[in-house]
């Protein structure tokens, strides 16, 4: 437990760090208006050392921040930190003028934050609980592969490519797909699973098998497809273009599927979620850190919203500003 003075001293340096980049020394402190003389502030510097909320990266440089220094600053703010009301003006009316597309409203709430906060936006598809079927169409390609499409109620689009025991006219391939819609028009995949029997014709069986496959694998699926906004952000942050880590940030963040697998271990429940650094079970990441949340009705429909960016990250504009886009991203989805 550290005492009110290191508190204030460790907030003083987390919050210059933040600010300037380099290592806070005691003299910075002393003249931001804390009432102890030098000597007491490097003594107490030299405790929070200790205790592993600052290092000194560098022989009599300053001190900077560990990651259980920012998890103490973050943990010490996360509450009292709010979106100025302008802000939240200014973000509202932005979604009032778009149209009621959802995926206008995921690429304006990325394009918000990677603007606003100059890091890497992350912002996925809002998804339901349960799938329903829309429509169902088969695409001849060769002599006997065939391209099934599957579209879904809430506007995900399945493909898989089969092949058949001997080739098929596209007048054979019309009527298989005009029955499937007929007969599971609107249903979800476990209804599906009722509707079909034995008595079909063999493809429309075939057909039925692969939609049923693609239905629970998008299932299994716990957030839809992820929007990115902001990549080049990560070359304006020194720390992350000197890593050696770098390469692979981006190649996880643009490898969409690995990211979309990610998130359900890092989200639980509706908080909001501060990976800091090392925390990050990820390797790509263990130099940024991750602000992420839910959006939308839990258990009915919903998806994820944060930013990547480095461990020196503004979290007091940061955290509000992903906490209330969340919120206001609930209210569309409703």
């Amino acid at each position: 437990m550290i005492t009110h003075r290191q508190a204030n001293i460790l907030r003083i340096i987390v919050e210059e760090y933040i600010s300037k980049g380099i290592a806070v020394g005691s003299d910075t402190v002393s003249h931001i208006g804390l009432t102890a003389s030098s000597a007491t502030i490097r003594n107490e510097m030299c405790a929070l050392e200790e205790e592993g909320y600052l290092f000194q990266p560098h022989t009599s440089a300053g001190r900077v921040p560990s990651i259980k220094g920012y998890r103490w600053y973050i943990d010490e703010i996360m509450d009292e930190v709010q979106l100025p009301p302008p802000e939240q003006r200014m973000i509202s009316h932005q979604f009032h003028q778009v149209e009621k597309e959802v995926d206008e409203w995921i690429r304006l709430a990325a394009t918000i934050l990677s603007r606003m906060l100059n890091n890497v936006a992350i912002v996925t598809l809002p998804k339901a609980g349960e799938s329903h079927l829309k429509h169902i169409e088969l695409v001849p390609l060769h002599e006997r592969e065939v391209l099934v499409i599957v579209i879904l109620k809430e506007g995900k689009l399945l493909r898989n490519v089969i092949v058949l025991d001997e080739p098929i006219s596209q007048e054979n391939l019309d009527e298989c797909a005009q029955n499937l819609k007929e007969r599971y028009n609107g249903l979800a995949f476990s209804q599906i699973v009722n509707a079909a029997n034995a008595d079909m014709p063999e493809l429309e069986q075939k057909i039925s098998e692969v939609i049923l496959k693609l239905m629970q694998l998008e299932a299994k699926q716990e957030y839809g497809e992820p929007y990115i906004d902001g990549l080049r952000h990560i070359l304006n942050h020194p720390e992350l273009v000197a890593s050696s880590r770098t390469k692979y940030l981006f190649e996880l963040l643009e490898q969409k599927s690995t990211l979309r697998s990610l998130l359900p271990k890092i989200i639980t429940g509706d908080k909001i979620h501060v990976i800091i650094g090392g925390e990050n079970e990820e390797e790509a990441m263990r130099d940024c850190s991750l602000i992420v949340t839910r959006y939308g009705i839990s258990g009915e429909v919903g998806g994820a919203i944060g930013v990547v960016g480095p461990m020196r990250m503004h979290y007091n504009i940061a955290i509000p500003t992903v906490n209330f886009l969340s919120k206001l991203m609930s209210e569309l989805v409703v």
